[in-house]
């Protein structure tokens, strides 16, 4: 007993004894960090700038948003905060995602996550966002104020199903091949989502030519899915009767040359069109959360949602609470 102390006390002050230092990251400190992520996470040197080049390549990535522990000099622990702004109808809310999480592993079980997570969510209070949100385990994440939220649906549709629906209409396909014209037909399309993430110009075009991303077109509807996992579609756009023949017609031709008869959609469960017209058409679904979300400002939150409010047929006045900072806001409709 009296050495497995000695043990503990050599630990304890071996520990207080190293420089430790947060901050953000450093532009020359670029091929550290990525080092850093791919023994983390086990991936292959490059990985992270070629799989999301939008967020991870040396002149994309946000250097004052990206939350470094380094001890004696060295990066051992890192927390991203990843800008996003939420569409929903005419409605744009400011979110921190928050993704990235990791610490080497000889250095976990110290507390240095969460220290990087307490000086993000303070970082985001500060820089103005009304959300955070991240995907990982509840109970880790629930100790800083994030809950499971949101419901999207995953929908499994095929040849038959449409067919029995919709008939065999078929259309022509076009793959791109990063053409402008093109890249403007998916931009225009998918700016019609009323749920989506805002993109700019920049990431439209670093996001469609990823490496093994495959994208097809019809005149009016879009999907792209990446190679070796071409039965579950990584984003799919169009008015509903557009994209019920597009869908039909990549089953009949693309589909069929790669043995695939039937689609895996995810798409958020919010009553539009497309929602209904695909819950005709599926073989089966299954709702799960979308992500966890805490709410960093109950103020910026309401004033986000100001074109909604304004558009209800009714009118309340209600004050809510945020039980874990103690935020009060009065709303008026």
């Amino acid at each position: 007993m009296y050495l497995n102390e000695l043990s503990l006390y050599f630990v304890y002050y071996y520990h207080l004894s190293m420089n430790i230092e947060i901050s953000s990251l450093n532009p020359e400190e670029f091929d550290e960090m990525m080092r850093f992520l791919e023994k983390c996470y086990r991936h292959s040197r490059g990985y992270f700038p070629r799989r999301y080049p939008h967020v991870w390549r040396r002149d994309t990535l946000d250097y004052e948003n990206k939350i470094i522990l380094k001890l004696d000099g060295k990066i051992v622990s890192h927390v991203g905060i990843f800008p996003l702004k939420f569409i929903v109808n005419e409605d744009i809310i400011d979110v921190g995602g928050i993704g990235g999480v990791a610490t080497l592993q000889e250095y976990r079980g110290r507390g240095y996550m969460s220290r990087l997570m307490n000086y993000s969510i303070e970082k985001m209070k500060r820089d103005g966002y009304a959300l955070s949100i991240l995907w990982g385990d509840r109970q880790r994440y629930g100790h800083f104020g994030y809950e499971v939220a949101g419901r999207g649906l995953k929908l499994k549709i095929s040849i038959r199903s449409i067919e029995q629906e919709y008939g065999s209409k078929n259309v022509e396909l076009k793959r791109f091949y990063g053409e402008e014209t093109l890249l403007e037909k998916i931009i225009e399309l998918h700016e019609k989502i009323p749920l989506r993430v805002y993109r700019d110009r920049k990431t439209y075009e670093l996001l469609f030519n990823m490496d093994n991303l495959m994208v097809y077109l019809s005149d009016n509807a879009y999907l792209a899915y990446f190679a070796r996992h071409e039965e579950i579609l990584w984003e799919q756009g169009g008015d509903p009767d557009n994209l019920m023949p597009f869908l039909y017609s990549f089953l009949k031709t693309v589909g069929r040359d790669m043995n695939v008869s039937s689609l895996e959609l995810s798409i958020p469960y919010y009553p539009d069109p497309v929602l209904k017209r695909l819950l005709d058409i599926c073989v089966g679904w299954n709702i799960t959360p979308v992500g966890m979300v805490k709410i960093i400002s109950l103020k910026r939150l309401f004033e986000s949602y100001i074109n909604y409010f304004s558009s209800l047929n009714t009118s309340f006045s209600a004050t809510f609470k945020i039980k874990e900072s103690g935020e009060r806001v009065g709303l008026i409709v």
